[in-house]
């Protein structure tokens, strides 16, 4: 098996223990430590997440990974813009670029079997994993995902690897030429739903997008689990989404679904889970901000 060079991006927050769990699992990867180019970036925390990092990073540097460097925001921006910030930094050489979250685990094998995937699917663009409860592995918590033509997202395990839509950023693993070619993240989503857009953009530029089920990565979240801050993205990205990659016909149709099947739904479960008026606010402030186009942070 040949090896090119891979560049791993991390953006962190104020989880110093989980990203410097993160980056010992790159240590116990079976890749070339000299094909391996670590980039983070502390998305301004305000913790010792910074310092934590540089002292993992170091680590990585002893044992020969090619480059593990550090970048700190000065300001918050979130994953999104976080995000494009690092595809500034991959290298020329680079053959592949993984994202990986700060709160992810990659089992030995993880960075070599998504490279060896892309490598002999040459049109293949992007290639994910099982993403698993870390507390519970036993539970898949991101597969294989798709959207309707109305818009609808659904998902669908399997045992063998799968083609679909999209795949979760967890641990997503990008061919640099298609990440190149396709723009790489928008940072007008903030957070929530930008790799979905990522990826329709890449199956719009004619690559497949793939769903690895035989690697695993480990995620440290509570499924079902969301922060309030986030209901205004996730209601209002989802309108993002089908603006920048749908035609006029499709989006009219994907927004009226989405209006008269998914928000009655999402307004009832607010209800019923006790959300209260400041989470249905949200939800609905979320949806008007969508449909009008709002992009970057809340106002």
């Amino acid at each position: 098996m040949s090896y090119g060079h891979i560049s791993v991006l991390i953006c962190a927050r104020n989880r110093g223990g989980a990203v410097v769990r993160c980056l010992e699992s790159l240590l116990r990867q079976d890749y070339p430590a000299a094909g391996l180019d670590i980039t983070v970036l502390d998305d301004a925390s305000s913790d010792d997440t910074p310092l934590r990092v540089r002292e993992a990073l170091d680590k990585l540097s002893a044992a020969g990974f090619r480059r593990a460097r550090l970048f700190v925001n000065a300001e918050n921006a979130q994953i999104a813009a976080g995000r494009s910030r690092l595809e500034k930094e991959v290298s020329p050489e680079a053959e592949f670029v993984c994202f990986v979250d700060d709160d992810a685990r990659l089992a030995p094998g993880t960075l070599s079997g998504l490279a060896g995937f892309l490598r002999e699917n040459p049109g293949a663009g992007a290639a994910g994993p099982r993403i698993a409860v870390m507390a519970d592995p036993g539970v898949t918590a991101h597969k294989a995902n798709f959207v309707s033509w109305a818009g609808r997202y659904s998902e669908k395990d399997s045992s063998t690897p799968l083609d679909c839509d999209w795949l979760n950023s967890t641990c997503l693993m990008v061919r640099a030429a298609a990440l190149k070619s396709s723009g790489g993240f928008y940072a007008g989503f903030f957070t929530a739903h930008e790799e979905v857009d990522l990826c329709l953009r890449f199956k719009k530029d004619g690559w497949r997008v793939v769903y690895l089920p035989g690697l695993t990565v480990l995620h440290d979240i509570i499924p079902g689990a969301t922060k309030r801050e986030r209901l205004y993205y996730l209601y209002r990205n989802k309108f993002l989404v089908f603006r920048r990659n749908f035609g006029i016909l499709r989006f009219t149709a994907a927004a009226l679904a989405a209006l008269v099947f998914g928000l009655p739904k999402y307004l009832a479960e607010s209800l019923r889970s006790g959300g209260g008026r400041a989470e249905l606010l949200l939800i609905l402030r979320g949806v008007l901000h969508g449909l009008l186009g709002r992009e970057g942070r809340a106002p």
